[in-house]
């Protein structure tokens, strides 16, 4: 027969069902639903008498009445008995397994049927058996461990609900960080690429090049987009005015320096009748100071640069050289020679502080000059993870000054790549090569 819910009595708490196979249920407080099918009206009764007090109880005899209280009801435990009139008990829990998954499904059953609540158990039909008669004890016991079995069920359910909500709204603001990362990160790239369009035209151009040393190459290998290396060109009354200078750090900084050392160079040697390199690496390190603020104390920053700066004044058969931590190699004659620079920065200095000095070295028609910065000999590789230095590169710059200039470029491009055997380039690189 189907049934449905008439109505709750409000003074005495009974449940009004339509339908001759379920009966009255009382409750206190329950917190818990349990439905007990038994085809016998007695233990239906005893069941109900022993447990209302306890929990939520619904009984019926009859399967199918089982089924329609399911439907209507949110049941946390059911206890069928295997021999029910119009089903078994484990075809019952069968049937509401799929259905009703948190649900606890316990079957009571006699002794002679163990074999089959067995293999139920053994698919995960039944969580556990009951044998009739039961001590309510005993019952009270085991209903409540089956409880238990369904708040930890639903618990593990909703936290893993609650962990997949907590993913998902974690991986959206990852990704959605993460594109306004990109987004930062294309837009910062494009702002140095523009940086870089900038440093480079303050710099001259290889046609300008060309046209005032016609014979030179220039490798440039910046760690980042922009570069702490530059050179610096200028024709002053027939003499040849050459710079290269390697600022503090590299990557954005060292530019912003870079473009810094560039200005200062074109007003201090536009200002000079008669330019001498000691009297320009004199006043750039004056003004770089001033520009920087710095004062000398020990924990304020220490920008600056080192610089090659040489004037060749072919008239004379002459260079004129001054240095700031950086040497100049001459290759004439087979032979390869070093000048060295001053032992100190154009920037604030904490020793002595000494004026820079000038040295004039005889050239002749093709000699070469070598100009570089420290990012070639400072850079680690090889078998043993060392630095290049100075010695091998002055070896190297030796063996193949005699070569075209192009074929020296690329030897000295080749030679590093080789060293560095992919391993990261730790500074910027440049080094310039011009042929008298």
């Amino acid at each position: 027969m189907a049934f449905f819910l008439a109505g709750i009595d409000n003074r005495t708490g009974i449940l009004i069902f339509i339908g001759e196979e379920i009966h009255s249920l009382t409750y206190t407080n329950p917190i818990y639903s349990v439905l007990y099918l038994d085809g016998d009206e007695q233990r239906l009764a005893a069941f109900e008498s022993a447990f209302s007090q306890d929990y939520h109880v619904y009984t019926a005899a009859l399967g199918r009445t089982g089924l329609e209280i399911m439907v209507h009801r949110t049941i946390q435990l059911v206890i069928a008995d295997q021999s029910l009139p119009d089903m078994t008990g484990i075809g019952f829990l069968e049937r509401i397994m799929p259905l009703y998954p948190d649900c606890t499904r316990m079957v009571q059953t006699g002794t002679g049927d163990m074999e089959s609540v067995a293999r139920a158990a053994d698919r995960g039909i039944v969580f556990q058996y009951v044998t009739f008669p039961w001590k309510r004890e005993e019952l009270k016991i085991t209903i409540d461990a089956a409880l238990e079995v369904y708040y930890l069920k639903v618990q593990n359910r909703n936290l893993d609900n609650h962990l997949n909500e907590v993913k998902q709204t974690l991986e959206r603001k990852v990704m959605e960080r993460t594109r306004k990362i990109e987004q930062q990160r294309i837009n910062m790239t494009d702002s140095i690429r523009y940086a870089s369009r900038i440093q480079k035209a303050m710099m001259l151009s290889s046609e300008e090049l060309e046209r005032i040393m016609p014979s030179h190459f220039i490798l440039n290998k910046p760690k980042d987009i922009v570069s702490g290396d530059f050179f610096w060109v200028s024709n002053r009354n027939g003499r040849l005015i050459v710079a290269l200078a390697d600022c503090t750090g590299h990557g954005v900084p060292g530019a912003f320096m870079s473009i810094l050392g560039i200005n200062l160079l074109n007003e201090i040697v536009s200002g000079m009748e008669t330019p001498r390199t000691a009297d320009i690496l004199n006043e750039l390190r004056s003004r770089v100071v001033r520009a920087m603020g710095q004062t000398g104390k020990i924990d304020e920053a220490k920008e600056g640069m080192e610089m090659a700066l040489c004037m060749l004044d072919p008239g004379r058969g002459m260079i004129q050289f001054s240095g700031a931590n950086r040497p100049l190699y001459l290759a004439s004659g087979g032979e390869l020679k070093v000048i060295k620079g001053d032992r100190m920065p154009i920037g604030v200095y904490y020793e002595e502080e000494l004026p820079f000095t000038s040295t004039d070295v005889p050239c002749k028609k093709h000699d070469i000059l070598y100009l570089f910065t420290d990012g070639f000999v400072d850079q680690i590789g090889g078998l043993h993870r060392k630095t290049f230095r100075t010695t091998r590169f002055r070896k190297l710059i030796q063996e193949i000054c005699h070569r075209p200039l192009d074929e020296q470029k690329a030897i000295l491009r080749e030679e590093h790549e080789i060293w560095r055997a992919g391993q990261e380039q730790i500074d910027d690189i440049m080094v310039m090569g011009i042929r008298l």
